[in-house]
C-alpha cells in the first residue's frame, strides 16, 4: 500500500462538500466547520436532517445524490457517506478522476485522503493518521499530545512570527538559537500565559548577550552512523539544526531525513570540503560534514567551533 503524504489544506476559499445524510456525518461536519467558514452539504433531501444543521453548514437541495458529482469540480475536498456502498464507490471514482481529494468514512479503499486525529493549538495544528488501519491508536496519540501541550501553546507561534523583524539581521544559526532559547526557556511560560511584556524583556536580554563573533558552527559526523537510535543526541541535534550538510559525491547519508527541509545538501570531496566548510561557518551557518574518516580533517580545523 502506498504511503500517504501529509498536507494541510486551506478551506477558506471554495467550501468543502459533504455528500450524504447519514447521522455519523455530524461529527465530520463539526470537524470541518472548525476550519472552514462554510461547508456545503448535499443530502438529496428537501430539508436538512436533524443533527446535521450545524452553524456554517449550507444545505444544497434540489439535487439527487447520484448527481452529486456535478458539484465536485474545484472543491478542496469532498466527503461522501450516502449509505449506499455502490453509489459511494461511483462518486469516489468521479472525484478522483477530476483530481478532487475524497474521503469515504470507514472505507479506506475509496479514500484518497484521511481525516486524522487533530490537536488544535491554533495556529499550531498537529494531525495524526494511521492510514485508516488503526484510528484508535491515532486517538490515543492525540490525547497524549493534548495533555503535553498547554492550551495556549499556539501563542508561541504568534509571538515568534511577531519578532521575526527583530531577528532578521542575525545570521541564520543565531536566529534559530535565540528562538530555541525562547521556546525552551522561561520566556515560553510568559508567552503561553499571554504575558508578552515579560517575554519581550527576556528577549532584549538575550539580544544583548550576543557572542563576540558571529561565526556559526561545524560538526563532523561519521557516515557509518545510519540509525538514529545509534546516533548521539549531539549528532542528531547537529543534523536537525544544520543550514548545510556536506557529503561525499553519490552518497546521500541515511540520517539526512532528520534534517530540516530547507537544509542545503552539498556534494563535495577532498580538501575542498574543509575550505568550503570553514567559509560557510565563518558566514554564520551551521555546517555538518558527514564523512567516513573523522580524525585527520578534524585536527586540521581544531581552532574552535568544531564538534567531532
Amino acid at each position: 500500500m502506498a504511503r500517504h503524504f501529509p498536507i494541510f489544506i486551506d478551506l477558506g476559499g471554495t467550501p468543502p462538500l459533504v455528500v450524504g445524510a447519514q447521522p455519523a456525518l455530524s461529527a465530520k461536519l463539526r470537524l470541518l466547520t472548525g476550519f472552514a467558514p462554510r461547508v456545503e452539504l448535499l443530502t438529496g433531501l428537501q430539508k436538512i436532517p436533524s443533527g446535521l444543521g450545524l452553524p456554517g453548514v449550507h444545505h444544497i437541495d434540489g439535487i439527487s445524490l447520484d448527481r452529486a458529482a456535478n458539484r465536485f469540480r474545484g472543491r478542496p475536498l469532498v466527503l461522501i457517506d450516502t449509505g449506499d456502498q455502490a453509489l459511494d464507490e461511483i462518486l469516489s471514482v468521479r472525484a478522483r478522476r477530476i483530481g478532487v481529494p475524497v474521503n469515504v468514512p470507514d472505507k479506506p479503499s475509496l479514500c484518497s485522503f484521511f481525516l486524522g486525529s487533530i490537536v488544535d493549538r491554533d495556529p499550531v495544528i498537529l494531525a495524526m493518521s494511521t492510514g485508516g488501519f488503526a484510528p484508535v491508536l491515532a486517538q490515543r496519540l492525540r490525547a497524549a499530545i493534548e495533555d503535553w501541550l498547554p492550551v495556549g501553546y499556539g501563542r508561541l507561534a504568534t509571538y515568534l512570527h511577531r519578532i521575526r523583524h527583530r531577528l532578521r539581521h542575525l545570521p541564520a544559526a543565531r536566529r534559530r538559537f535565540l528562538q530555541h532559547q525562547i521556546i525552551d526557556g522561561k520566556a515560553a511560560v510568559h508567552i503561553i500565559d499571554g504575558d508578552d511584556r515579560h517575554a519581550d524583556s527576556r528577549l532584549l536580554a538575550m539580544l544583548k548577550d550576543q557572542p563576540g563573533s558571529e561565526c556559526g558552527a561545524l560538526h563532523v559526523i561519521s557516515a557509518k552512523v545510519t540509525d538514529p537510535a545509534r546516533a548521539t543526541r549531539r549528532e542528531i541535534e547537529a543534523i536537525r539544526n544544520a543550514d548545510v550538510i556536506l557529503h561525499a559525491p553519490g552518497e546521500l547519508p541515511d540520517l539526512v531525513h532528520l534534517a530540516r527541509r530547507e537544509v542545503e545538501l552539498v556534494s563535495v570531496s577532498g580538501s575542498n570540503t574543509w575550505a568550503r566548510a570553514a567559509a560557510m561557518r565563518a558566514s554564520g551557518l551551521e555546517v555538518v560534514i558527514i564523512q567516513g574518516n573523522r580524525s585527520a580533517p578534524v585536527a586540521a580545523l581544531a581552532d574552535g567551533g568544531i564538534t567531532p
